[in-house]
């Protein structure tokens, strides 16, 4: 693959059962866009209780990184 890329990668667990998903995009702008779209679909789905998403430029520096832990929010926001 000649050029920068960038690599999306996706994790996400729906009570224990773990998925996750690797695409590469060959614009940071698409590369956005579907790190944008992963994270409003996981955080919209009330059946994931953990996401995680980044976009990783072809030099192995992680440029957007979130991570949404739902189980930790529920017991934050009952302390």
């Amino acid at each position: 693959m000649e050029g920068k890329f960038y690599t999306v990668v996706r994790q996400f667990f729906k009570g224990t059962a773990e998925t996750h998903s690797m695409e590469i995009k060959q614009t940071y702008q698409a590369a956005e866009q579907r790190w944008l779209n992963i994270l409003a679909t996981d955080l919209d789905n009330k059946e994931i209780t953990w996401n995680a998403c980044y976009i990783i430029d072809s030099n192995g520096l992680m440029i957007e990184g979130r991570v949404y832990d739902e189980a930790a929010r529920e017991q934050e926001e009952t302390v």
